[in-house]
């Protein structure tokens, strides 16, 4: 009898103690999660002025993003200091004359950046050179700007994206998972996800962005804009929201 007491007595004990899988998730991490994804998906603002979507022959389009170090977490709700983090951000531009065929939009138009931004070039990245660019940091924050110059008709998706929420590996190990933050919950990742301030207008340029979703991206990518059983893209794990995707035509 004396036994079965002790058993109960550690059984109960046991139960009081033992902390649940979901009761350690909210003690480490006490944020309501926009979605299940374990990331601080850190929120670099991108503007276009002027944000139309269309454009004439010779229009320029400024293209900004400059934001505090207070940034935005998309996924937590919240706002944390992120100083000196090394974003791998990069510009692209697809140039559509019809919506089975796309060119280099930056060899077809022309580009305006100062030389403190430009990183690197990847020729023909994603099937168009991507622009990799650095953030200037300063005490309140980060800024990067360029200026494109529309030369050729058409219609054109440019992305802003930094690639850290695309891929992992090497840099991703050696750059972002030794990288800490005050209020960063230990078990999260880092990503940060570009976001076009403003229309995007991709519900105008969902042909053409299919078209890149199936022919490059091997049916990759999706949208936050609807559910997955109604978008056409199918059930991606990117989504173009999220990698400041914006859409425009130049008659």
């Amino acid at each position: 009898m004396k036994y079965a007491l002790y058993i109960c007595f550690f059984a109960i004990f046991n139960s009081c103690c033992k902390e649940s899988a979901e009761e350690k998730f909210k003690r480490e991490c006490p944020y309501l999660i926009e979605y299940r994804t374990n990331q601080h998906q850190l929120m670099i603002p991108v503007t276009i002025t002027p944000n139309n979507s269309k454009y004439k022959l010779g229009d320029t389009l400024h293209i900004d993003a400059t934001f505090s170090n207070l940034m935005y977490d998309y996924n937590t709700k919240q706002k944390f200091v992120i100083q000196k983090f090394p974003f791998d951000a990069g510009v692209k531009l697809w140039m559509f004359k019809d919506t089975n065929d796309f060119q280099n939009g930056f060899r077809e138009n022309e580009y305006i950046m100062d030389s403190i931004y430009f990183q690197r070039l990847d020729y023909n990245g994603d099937r168009t050179d991507i622009i990799y660019i650095d953030f200037i940091e300063n005490e309140i924050g980060y800024k990067f700007e360029m200026k494109l110059v529309l030369k050729k008709k058409g219609r054109y998706i440019l992305q802003f994206e930094d690639f850290i929420n695309r891929y992992t590996g090497e840099f991703y190990d050696e750059k972002i998972l030794p990288y800490t933050f005050e209020g960063k919950c230990p078990t999260f990742g880092v990503r940060p996800v570009s976001m076009i301030q403003g229309d995007d207008h991709l519900v105008e340029f969902e042909p053409e962005l299919l078209h890149i979703d199936k022919k490059v991206f091997f049916d990759n990518w999706t949208t936050l804009n609807k559910k997955y059983f109604e978008t056409p893209y199918g059930i991606g794990t990117f989504f173009w929201e999220f990698a400041g995707t914006y859409g425009f035509e130049v008659e």
